[in-house]
């Protein structure tokens, strides 16, 4: 809402919780009109786009309400924690007027479309990334019924720049452990989750990748190295991402260069969507549902095989 208000063509009408303290915080900062449901909010409001940040397992119902409004959305990710509902709204959404996108704004930000630069698609052989985390500060997702775990509720970026670099994956095969975080003060805190996570990627392509992450770390662990890595290898060239905020460059006889984001990546996500909803043009917006649906089918699909131990075929698992 923040990022809204500072765009001239963008007019904030109404807001939807649950929490009537959020909602009074918000009415008085936005000004805005405030309900409890988003069904009286539909009924009563004539707008032309929500946006839905409510926990995983409310995202496509109320996706669907809003296309039965004829409202257009930007809904934040993971799209669901069970790949056939995510299918049914994919069968909506090809359907539908309106536009769907999802909240993958890494893929607006100034280095990653530096890096795809950089990248020798020809010669791209291996993705790799970690992510160290700590307790998620949001209680629900520290539940993974709620939340579908860390590579699913936050991993799934680096999932989508995964694809965006290297294309579509075809297989996973992940193994996960509660180890690390089982402990009592864990479960105090209503820690309910798998702790480490490993994924091993193939892509359709031909190259390989891997992800390794976790929730067992401490927070103040992050002012001392960089939590988040993501290496692109290219025949003789490396690319990594320090977080996703700068990126350096090492090719073989080169010095090594460095890029550093200039833009704020939530903004220009914003105003992608809003240009796509004034003119209906969808060409330009990078993160619609129709190719966001992939990356969380592949942080599903991981779940999937960390659960029954079997490499899973991600075409075959969505059933598309």
């Amino acid at each position: 809402m923040k990022v809204a208000r500072q765009m001239e063509e963008v007019s904030m009408e109404a807001a939807c919780d649950v929490d009537e303290g959020r909602l009074w915080e918000v009415k008085q900062e936005f000004g805005v009109r405030v309900y409890r449901s988003p069904e009286e909010m539909l009924s009563k409001e004539r707008l032309d786009a929500a946006v839905i940040s409510t926990p995983v397992p409310l995202h496509v119902p109320q996706t669907l309400l809003c296309l039965r409004a004829g409202v257009n959305v930007l809904m934040e990710k993971p799209i669901s924690l069970d790949v056939r509902e995510a299918v049914s709204l994919m069968r909506e959404v090809k359907r539908a007027r309106e536009i769907v996108a999802v909240g993958f704004q890494n893929r607006y930000s100034d280095t990653v479309e530096r890096a795809k630069v950089e990248v020798d698609e020809k010669s791209l052989s291996m993705l790799v990334g970690h992510w160290y985390w700590t307790v998620p500060p949001i209680p629900w997702i520290r539940v993974r019924t709620q939340a579908g775990g860390q590579v699913v509720e936050q991993v799934v970026h680096m999932i989508d720049l995964f694809r965006f670099f290297g294309g579509e994956v075809e297989t996973v095969y992940a193994s996960y452990t509660e180890r690390g975080r089982d402990w009592e003060e864990d479960k105090r805190m209503g820690f309910d989750n798998w702790a480490s996570y490993a994924l091993t990627l193939k892509f359709r392509s031909g190259a390989v990748g891997s992800v390794s992450s976790t929730y067992a770390l401490y927070q103040e662990l992050y002012r001392e190295i960089p939590s988040i890595t993501m290496d692109l290898i290219c025949r003789e060239k490396l690319i990594r991402f320090l977080g996703f905020g700068e990126i350096r460059v090492y090719t073989r006889g080169k010095q090594w260069e460095a890029h550093k984001s200039t833009s704020n990546s939530m903004e220009r996500m914003w105003r992608s969507f809003v240009t796509a909803v004034s003119t209906g043009d969808r060409s330009a917006l990078p993160t619609r549902y129709e190719d966001a649906f992939w990356s969380t089918a592949v942080s599903l699909a991981a779940n999937e095989s960390a659960l029954t131990g079997r490499p899973v075929n991600v075409q075959d698992f969505a059933g598309l």
